[in-house]
């Protein structure tokens, strides 16, 4: 725990750069170098340069002056603030503030984990570094462990050297650490803010349980693969940390929380805890005595002479010893340690090689298993799926059964309407007899009664008894509204003996509504629990409205909800028409948002039945009969291969049951709660 390690300066080395006065190098690299200097207020400064000898290259100068104009444009308490700069010198150069602190790299190797406090604590302060860098349009592209240096005040975001505006270039995966990387920057593609997000997730991961969030074997080509997956490994993650952290790690970019908000949901859970700023009250002592070392390690370099003498890594009393030659081997020595050499080379060679066919054999182990799963879930998926299909033609033949039998009893109501007013008209004619017809005397040789004859012939063609009246025929019917429990009703409209059919029906009201839905609209319909619609009839809303409830994916003439998609959140509504010209069938999709509830049925910690195409007040004090329990939607997100325990918990201490269901034929998935 000596401190920073600072490098004496060699003859290649400037004596100054600006105003600063030169102390060792802090780092070298194959692009420039990073010196300690004291500047000319005596306060000590990291001078970085774009390259310690050699002639700079125009490209290299542009990049290296676009860094110093980014960083001038970073004013925060969370990063290090540039106090000059000269890109257009020989050597190019920018002198920003020393901060005397280890990175969290060297803090966890060194001093341990941290507990789920300090965390919080220190992830409000790196968040609040991410927030101020996106408000002004730069994604830094290398959030990590050994880029945040940690002194008592609070973290430092550093080293802005990959950190470009959003609207000028794009960073590939060389340049930043695989294990903290985000999906979408391992696969090549454009970094966001959400980038920053997802390693700010990966380095609180590694602050905790002192390793990165993905199964560590040495290979790296197989973790650049599970990076790009989004494989993770969160075992040893505190519970209590799960719903601050494992959101950052969302596999898309658009499942994860903006900065803002990353940096409000960790303010939120520091609520009620002391408000000290300082490190010495959030962090445990070995760290604090790591920091400190490096602080009095900076008071010393400022003071020009160390108090101790172990404070300075910088070997002050002597010069630097020379290298020594090369020593010469003795030649049959060379040889034999030349073949033990390669011995130990091809026994590593062979292990190495058996460590391959291991991980081949568990890689195909777990893509067996993967294969097993899959078709075990696909055959489950297709059974209920025929179950489900199956019963909906019962229910489809069941209802037409109905209809057909209300039509033919519908037709013998009819007849026997018609039969009755017959009966009665022909009762309440006076009965025609020849002997009430006064005649007038026969004349003598003359046929008796022949007069009668037409007269009866008038009767029976004006009266015709036999007919029914005009107004007898019997029609019409209620049309009550259905969904995928019961059907709608209509009258007959089949022509028999004695009458004729509608050669070109008039669809009611409700007929006209049905035949207006189409393929992708939306209605303000939902189940009521009461196995009906809450609507007699479809109304449409833009799908973007409040009570846009649920979505028609298929709108067909005829019986055809047989057919309609099965699974959570899907249904179908049947109008029976009042002819059957006007059938229709409507396959439904409910559309989810978050605050909405639905009833359901809970047996001790169980949910044994839910219906979610139902809308239910939230604060409703009764249920439908045959549920007991009102839940919440709490979030929709898209569907993913595991869910770790508080998945769903929405803030640490969080106590509530979850429960977790498959929707939009298992494209996403709800998060749900009971309600109080």
């Amino acid at each position: 725990m000596a401190g920073a390690r600072l490098e004496a300066l060699s003859e290649s080395d400037p004596a100054a750069l600006g105003t600063n006065r030169l102390l060792g190098r802090l780092a070298s690299g194959g692009m420039g170098r990073i010196y300690l200097a004291q500047a000319a207020d005596g306060q000590l400064v990291a001078v970085k340069t774009l390259l310690a000898e050699g002639e700079v290259s125009d490209v290299d100068r542009r990049r290296f002056a676009r860094e110093v104009k980014l960083a001038q444009r970073i004013d925060s308490a969370f990063t290090a603030r540039v106090r000059e700069a000269d890109p257009d010198a020989v050597q190019p150069w920018m002198a920003i503030d020393y901060i005397a602190a280890p990175a969290l790299s060297e803090l966890v190797r060194a001093a341990g984990v941290l507990p789920a406090s300090a965390v919080r604590w220190l992830a409000a302060g790196t968040a609040e570094a991410l927030v101020t860098l996106h408000r002004e349009g730069i994604i830094h592209r290398d959030v990590k462990p050994q880029n945040i240096l940690l002194p008592l005040t609070g973290p430092r975001l550093i080293d802005f050297g990959i950190s470009h505006a959003s609207d000028l270039t794009r960073t590939s995966l060389t340049l930043g650490t695989i294990a903290f990387t985000s999906p979408e920057q391992a696969r090549g593609e454009t970094s966001t803010a959400a980038s920053d997000v997802y390693s700010l997730g990966a380095t609180l991961f590694h602050l905790t349980t002192g390793r990165p969030p993905y199964r560590a074997d040495g290979d790296t080509l197989a973790l650049l693969a599970r990076v790009q997956r989004g494989e993770l490994d969160l075992d040893g993650l505190p519970k209590e940390l799960v719903p601050l952290i494992r959101p950052c790690l969302a596999v898309h970019p658009a499942d994860r929380p903006a900065p803002a908000d990353v940096l409000d949901q960790f303010r939120r859970a520091m609520a009620g805890l002391p408000l000290s700023q300082s490190g010495s009250r959030w962090l445990p002592p070995r760290w604090t005595a790591l920091i400190e070392v490096y602080e009095r390690q900076s008071h010393a370099l400022r003071r020009g002479a160390a108090a101790d003498p172990d404070d300075l890594t910088v070997d002050q009393r002597t010069s630097a010893v020379p290298h020594p030659g090369r020593t010469q081997m003795y030649t049959r020595d060379a040889e034999a340690e030349a073949a033990r050499a390669r011995a130990q080379r091809e026994r590593e060679q062979e292990r190495e090689k058996e460590r391959e066919k291991e991980r081949e054999k568990e890689q195909e182990r777990e893509r067996a298993e993967r294969e097993r799963e899959r078709a075990a879930h696909e055959h489950e998926r297709a059974e209920r799926e025929r179950a489900e299909k199956q019963a909906a033609r019962e229910q489809a033949a069941r209802l037409e059964a109905e209809r057909v039998a209300e039509q033919k009893r519908a037709e013998e109501r009819r007849r026997e309407r018609a039969r009755k007013r017959a009966s009665s008209s022909s009762a309440q004619q006076p009965p025609l007899s020849v002997a009430s017809v006064t005649a007038p005397p026969a004349k003598k040789g003359s046929s008796s009664g022949w007069w009668l004859i037409p007269l009866i012939f008038l009767v029976m063609v004006v009266w015709r008894p036999w007919e029914p009246d005009a107004g007898s025929s019997s029609g019409g019917g209620s049309t009550s509204s259905s969904s995928g429990y019961t059907s709608s009703s209509g009258s007959s409209g089949s022509s028999s003996s004695g009458t004729v059919a509608d050669p070109d029906p008039t669809p009611d009201a409700t007929d006209a509504a049905f035949r207006a839905v189409s393929t992708g609209t939306c209605l303000t319909a939902y189940a009521d629990g009461y196995d009906d619609w809450s609507t007699t009839a479809p109304r449409t809303v833009s799908c973007g409205a409040a009570d846009a409830y649920t979505r028609v994916t298929s709108a067909r003439k005829g019986i055809s909800f047989a057919d309609c998609p099965t699974g959570n959140g899907r249904s179908y509504w049947y109008h029976a028409g009042s002819v059957p010209d006007f059938t229709v069938s409507l396959c439904l999709e409910r559309q989810f948002r978050t605050g909405q509830c639905f009833v359901a049925k809970i047996s001790n910690t169980s949910v044994t039945k839910s219906l979610l195409m139902n809308v239910w007040s939230c604060d409703a004090a009764k249920v439908p009969s045959g549920y007991n329990a009102t839940l919440q939607i709490t979030g929709y997100h898209r569907a993913q291969k595991s869910y770790p325990r508080g998945y769903c918990a929405r803030s640490q201490g969080d106590r509530n049951n979850y429960w977790i269901y498959d929707v939009d034929g298992g494209k996403n998935v709800l998060c749900t709660t009971q309600t109080d």
